[in-house]
């Protein structure tokens, strides 16, 4: 009798654990849905906005120029450049480490040096953080490369801490269009 008790002490173990998951699960701090319309400056020296590209998906990489991840996930935003429209997909790469001292000649090179890498185009905006670190602050405060997708209508569809593949980024692309 005493062995069969032994036995139910991990289901129920396992039980009392899915049961106090479930009660606490909507005690997490959910993460605000909607994009802040931040403003940027491209390399061209333009004051952009996140909400001049509204009416698209937009993928947002907060990148630095000194980080390697950054320059493997531009090899897979290239490859939704070459599979989405412009009119229905924007990218944005912004670095945002101008705070750390970033330049725009230096983010110029760095975009020199990934075309001259496999003799690729680069065909996406690119642009700069203020010198407060407001995009990082409030978009990459956990590392870099961190990606947002946006929905057609400028809320954050889904965001990820780190290189992601064209595989995944893909999937959340499509559903992110057909949302709208």
């Amino acid at each position: 009798m005493m062995i069969s008790g032994i036995k139910k002490l991990p289901f129920l173990f396992v039980v009392l654990l899915f049961i106090f998951l479930l009660f606490f699960a909507g005690c997490t701090e959910e993460k605000n849905d909607t994009g802040d319309d931040f403003s940027f400056r491209t390399l061209d020296g333009e004051t952009k906005h996140l909400s001049d590209f509204y009416g698209k998906v937009v993928v947002l990489d907060c990148m630095a120029v000194n980080c390697q991840p950054c320059m493997y996930q531009m090899f897979e935003l290239k490859k939704i450049s070459e599979n989405y429209s412009n009119n229905d997909v924007s990218l944005l790469s912004i670095d945002v480490w101008v705070s750390n001292g970033e330049t725009a000649s230096m983010l110029q090179d760095m975009i020199d040096a990934f075309k001259n890498q496999a003799n690729l185009t680069v065909d996406w905006t690119f642009g700069l953080d203020d010198a407060q670190g407001t995009i990082e602050n409030i978009y990459a405060s956990e590392g870099v490369p961190t990606l947002y997708i946006y929905d057609k209508k400028g809320n954050i569809y889904y965001s990820h801490v780190g290189y992601e593949s064209y595989t995944d980024l893909e999937i959340k692309i499509d559903e992110a269009l057909i949302k709208n």
